[in-house]
């Protein structure tokens, strides 16, 4: 068995790529998701995974640039 080299797997993966792309760019309807359940349950309906989406808003936090030490150096960010 040979080992490929770095140029050969390049070459490979490149051009699944692009046959990816091609094909997906020719039949555009085929490039939508399908639902999950397709793959886990076939007999699941698709209902019964969704679910309703939860907002979380969280306070805004304040940032501001300081200056401290690190290694006799000054550094300058944003915390």
């Amino acid at each position: 068995m040979t080992a490929l080299d770095r140029r050969a797997a390049l070459k490979t993966i490149l051009s699944g790529a692009a046959a990816a792309t091609l094909g997906l760019t020719m039949m555009p309807d085929l490039a939508e998701a399908s639902p999950l359940a397709m793959g886990l349950a076939p007999s699941a309906k698709t209902e019964d995974f969704i679910e309703k989406a939860v907002v979380v808003v969280r306070g805004r936090r304040v940032r501001r640039r300081v200056c401290w030490w690190r290694r006799r150096r000054r550094v300058c960010g944003w915390r």
